[in-house]
C-alpha cells in the first residue's frame, strides 16, 4: 500500500493510465501490449479532479492541509504461475473480484480507478482510493494503520484468495512488504535472470550446432534450431539495413548526379549567353558587368557537388563490400553445419 500527497497524484496518473505512446523508464513495459490494458471503473474526470471533487462533498469545516495524504494505492496480483494456469477470462473475473471486494469495503464512491496493466511482466492492478473514513473525514491513517491492515489482509484472503486457491501472507511476519517501486524493482530483476538463463541455453545450443553436435532430445533439438533461426534473422536483419542504407546513397548520388548535370547544362547556357550577348548576361546575373569572373563562379558551383558525390560512392562502395563479408560468413556458416 502507497500513500500519496497531491503533487504525487499526476505522474502516478501517467503510469496509471498510460497509452501505447507512454515513454516509461520501466523496461518491463511493452507498449505494443498496453492496448490490453482495462479499467473498472469509467473515469471522465482526471484523478486530481475526482479527488477535489469528493472532498469538496464531504462539506469539511477546513481545508486538508498541504502534506495530507489524499489518494492511497494497491497493487493487487499473484505470480505468473497463479496467472498462466489461469484462463483469460478467469483473470478478468480474479481481478473483478479485487475491485468489487475494495468497493465494498471503502465505498465505490471513493475509488479512483482499478486498472489492470497487462503490458508487463506478471498482471497485476493498480487500484487507487481517496481515505474518507465512515464517518465522512479525509483520513488515511485511520483507515490503514498497522492493525486495519493486518484486518485487510485476513479479509481479503477470506473473500478473494481462498477462492482461488492463494496462500494467506504469515500473520505477524516480521517480513517487510514491498512498495510499488520495490515490486516492480523485483519483477525486472526475475525477468533479467529468466532471460539470462534462456540466453545461455540457446547460445549453448549455437555452440553445439557449429560443432556438429546435434542432439536426440527433442528439446535440445528444438533449441538449437530456434538458435540458427534466431541467428539468420539477425543476419537478415542486419543485411536488410544495409541494403537499405545503400538504396539511399544510391538515390542521393543519382539526384546529385542530376543535379550536376543541370548545372552544366546550365554553365553552358550561361556560356553562350556570356558569348553572344555578355552586357545582357552581367545584367540578369550581376546586375552590373564584372569581367572575368564568370570562370571562377560556375567553378565554384561545380566544386560543391564534386566531392559529395565522391563521398558518396566511396561509401556505397564500403556498403557493397560489407554485405558481401556477411553473405561470404554465412556460406561458410552454412556449409560448415551440412558438412558435418
Amino acid at each position: 500500500m502507497e500513500k500519496y500527497h497531491k503533487t504525487d497524484i499526476c505522474p502516478i496518473e501517467k503510469e496509471n493510465e498510460r497509452d501505447e505512446n507512454y515513454k516509461a523508464d520501466n523496461p518491463q513495459i511493452d507498449s505494443s501490449k498496453t492496448i490490453h490494458n482495462y479499467n473498472f471503473v469509467i473515469q471522465r474526470k482526471s484523478y486530481t479532479e475526482f479527488i477535489n471533487d469528493r472532498i469538496k462533498s464531504l462539506n469539511l469545516n477546513s481545508k486538508p492541509r498541504k502534506d495530507a495524504v489524499i489518494m492511497n494505492s494497491f497493487v493487487l496480483g499473484s505470480d505468473n504461475e497463479f496467472f498462466n494456469s489461469l484462463r483469460p477470462w478467469e483473470k478478468q473475473d480474479f481481478f473483478k473480484d479485487c475491485y468489487e471486494f475494495f468497493a465494498k469495503r471503502y465505498g465505490k464512491e471513493n475509488i479512483i480507478s482499478a486498472i489492470v496493466h497487462q503490458d508487463e511482466t506478471t498482471p497485476h492492478m493498480h487500484l487507487n482510493l481517496v481515505p474518507i473514513t465512515t464517518d465522512g473525514r479525509l483520513c488515511s491513517k485511520e483507515l490503514f494503520n498497522k492493525q486495519r491492515l493486518r484486518e485487510l489482509q485476513t479479509d481479503f484472503y477470506e473473500s478473494v484468495g481462498k477462492k482461488y486457491h492463494l496462500e494467506r501472507g504469515k500473520e505477524g511476519s516480521q517480513a517487510k512488504h514491498l512498495s510499488t517501486a520495490e515490486f516492480k524493482a523485483k519483477k525486472i530483476i526475475e525477468q533479467a535472470e529468466g532471460i539470462k538463463e534462456e540466453v545461455k541455453e540457446y547460445a549453448d545450443a549455437l555452440k553445439a550446432a557449429y560443432n556438429g553436435e546435434f542432439p536426440k532430445n527433442k528439446n535440445k533439438l528444438k533449441e538449437q534450431v530456434i538458435a540458427l533461426v534466431a541467428e539468420n534473422k539477425d543476419l537478415n536483419r542486419r543485411l536488410e539495413i544495409s541494403m537499405k542504407e545503400t538504396l539511399q546513397y544510391a538515390n542521393e548520388n543519382r539526384d546529385l548526379r542530376k543535379d550536376n548535370e543541370r548545372k552544366t547544362q546550365g554553365y553552358r547556357i550561361a556560356a553562350t549567353l556570356q558569348k553572344q550577348n555578355p552586357r545582357e548576361f552581367d545584367r540578369i546575373v550581376y546586375g552590373k558587368p564584372i569581367g572575368g569572373l564568370m570562370d571562377k563562379f560556375f567553378s565554384s558551383v561545380l566544386s560543391m557537388f564534386t566531392p559529395e558525390i565522391t563521398k558518396k560512392s566511396k561509401r556505397l562502395k564500403e556498403i557493397e563490400e560489407e554485405i558481401e563479408d556477411e553473405r561470404d560468413r554465412q556460406n561458410r556458416l552454412n556449409g560448415n553445419y551440412y558438412s558435418k
